[in-house]
This record gives structure tokens, C-alpha cells and sequence, in this order.
């Protein structure tokens, strides 16, 4: 469960070593040293800020700003104003002139999460932005350069917002000069202990005094059983409830919340509890095949036949709706 020293320092969340991680750990390295944008996608929680940190650490931007705006923390009629700044009485209560994100990230970064919530006159601005590395501020005349370099990131399926006129196709062309896809961590499981172990490790050092605490095997294998629907940060923060509410320094697999488990430790009989891991084991490794009843079966060592026997007694279909 070892992790270099550079790793945990510059990518916090990166931590481990499968292939599907390393693979997309080497593809951000290279991309980081090219100045060009970058379009990261990857479900909720699954690190695309800090990637994001890590590219720009890795770039030759590092000793210039890295700006983040949230495009979905802001009303449409603001993110402008905050984006790209603002003159002296450009609206109503605009009593001073005010630099942007834009201005604040020159030579450095900018961080654009969750981009498919801009709006369609930001996207317009946005993409001249990318074209000539200029714009005005809201009320403003005067031209300001920027050298900025973007890195944008979204979990939304830009393709069907394009197809919808919702998201411009040369704002598109433009960001994903490069693309990165994070992996969710249902995809890298092998990576979980070492995950665990470097949140623990957090842990201490924000509370020195804190009481060092151990997983059982038997948790750590529910924990990487757990498919993980809010990827690392729901990970984070489990294994941070769990530590601190644990009372004996030993987290057992039965103080792991129902829905990681699937088992009720207190109303399931046995026959209860096995019925339940199954379903679990089962629907698990459909997701990780992304539906695939083949590919499920061969990851579980059975024929397709024999997982389709239990495809049809658990009644799978309606948990993959």
C-alpha cells in the first residue's frame, strides 16, 4: 500500500498503484506539459479538481496562480461578473472595479468545474477567451490580455447537450484538446486499502492526539466489495465516520454502514445475510462490466449460465434501471 512521497504531496487523492490508475495518473504527466486546454470528465467525487491541481503542478505554470470557479455556484446573470470582472458602476451595487478570475489566474491556471452549467452568452465569451486571450470586463471598453491556460471538468454528457444546442460544439473543440477520463473507484478496488490507509494518515496529522485505530481483512474486503456510487470522497468520508465513531480501535466489517454491507446485522438471519452478499457480489460485478452478463460471469469465475441463474432468482434487471 506504499505511495511515493511526490504523489501524496501534489495529488492527495492519488494514491495507488493499479493499472487503471497509473495509466490515467501517466496520461495526466503528459498533458500537463502540454499548453494547450484540457477537458476532464469522471462521475461526482471521482478527484477531477485535484487533478486538475496536479496538472497545473506538473506544468510550468506552477509559480503562477491556480483559480477555480464553480460554474454551477453562480446565478447566470453573475458568473460574467465573476469570471471575467467588472468596471465601476457596470450594474446596480458595482460601486468599485473589480478584477476577474480571468485577470487573477494570468500565466497561471484556470480551473472551470462543472462546465456544462455555463450558459450559453458565458460559452460564447469563453470560447473568444480561448481563441485570442482577450475579453472586456462587464461594463467595460478596454481590451485586457490574459495568458491563461483552462482545464475544464464536467460529469454531464456534453455530446447530448450539443445535440440539444445547449452547449457550444466549438467551445467543445476547444476545451478538449485534450481529454481525460478519471476512473470511477469501482474500477480500481485494488486501489481502496491504500486509499484507507492514507486517510487515515490524514487523519493524524489534523489531530495528532487522535487514537490510532485498525480495519479488520474482513472490512477491508466489504469496503472494495462496495461499488462506491460517490467514488473516493464518499470513501473519505465513511472511513472518516468510522474512525471516529468506533470505540474500541478495532473497526470490524459489522460497524460498516447497511448500504456498503447490504447485510441487516440485526433483523438478517443467516440464510438472510448470504442471500443478500450474493445479490451484492452479483450486481457489483454487472457494474463494473457496465451491464455485461458475460463479462460479469467471467470476472465471478462462472459460466453464463450459471450467472444467469441467479440473474433470474435475485431479479437483477430492476436493480440496474
Amino acid at each position: 500500500m506504499s505511495t511515493s512521497t511526490k504523489s501524496q504531496t501534489r495529488f492527495p487523492y492519488g494514491v495507488g498503484s493499479s493499472v487503471t490508475f497509473r495509466k490515467t495518473m501517466q496520461q495526466a504527466a503528459v498533458y500537463a506539459k502540454i499548453n494547450r486546454p484540457i477537458l476532464v470528465r469522471g462521475e461526482r467525487g471521482t478527484g477531477k479538481e485535484l487533478i486538475a491541481r496536479y496538472i497545473h503542478a506538473e506544468s510550468g505554470r506552477v509559480a503562477h496562480p491556480y483559480v477555480v470557479v464553480n460554474c454551477a455556484a453562480f446565478q447566470e446573470d453573475l458568473i460574467i461578473s465573476e469570471m471575467f470582472g467588472r468596471e465601476k458602476g457596470a450594474y446596480t451595487g458595482a460601486v468599485d472595479a473589480q478584477p476577474g478570475k480571468l485577470e487573477l489566474a494570468d500565466r497561471g491556471t484556470l480551473f472551470l468545474d462543472e462546465v456544462a452549467n455555463m450558459n450559453r452568452t458565458v460559452q460564447e465569451k469563453l470560447l473568444r477567451v480561448i481563441e485570442y486571450q482577450t475579453f472586456e470586463r462587464l461594463g467595460g471598453t478596454r481590451p485586457i490580455e490574459v495568458d491563461v491556460r483552462i482545464i475544464a471538468a464536467t460529469n454531464a454528457d456534453l455530446g447530448k447537450m450539443m445535440e440539444r444546442g445547449e452547449f457550444l460544439r466549438d467551445l467543445y473543440d476547444r476545451l478538449s484538446f485534450a481529454e481525460l477520463e478519471l476512473p470511477p473507484l469501482r474500477k480500481r478496488r485494488e486501489d481502496i486499502p491504500a486509499l484507507i490507509e492514507f486517510f487515515i494518515h490524514q487523519l493524524h496529522q489534523e489531530i495528532p492526539n487522535l487514537e490510532h485505530k485498525q480495519f479488520t481483512a474482513s472490512a477491508i474486503t466489504e469496503l472494495q466489495a462496495y461499488h462506491w456510487p460517490g467514488n473516493i470522497r464518499q470513501l473519505k468520508n465513511t472511513i472518516e465516520r468510522l474512525y471516529f465513531y468506533d470505540e474500541d480501535g478495532i473497526i470490524h466489517a459489522s460497524e460498516l454502514p447497511l448500504e456498503i454491507t447490504s447485510v441487516d446485522p440485526i433483523r438478517g438471519n443467516f440464510y438472510e445475510k448470504v442471500r443478500a452478499y450474493e445479490k451484492n457480489l452479483l450486481l457489483n460485478a454487472l457494474k463494473d462490466a457496465d451491464g455485461n452478463q458475460r463479462a460479469a460471469a467471467e470476472t465471478l469465475g462462472m459460466t453464463y449460465d450459471q450467472f444467469r441463474h441467479f440473474y433470474r432468482k435475485y431479479n437483477l434487471e430492476e436493480f440496474l434501471v
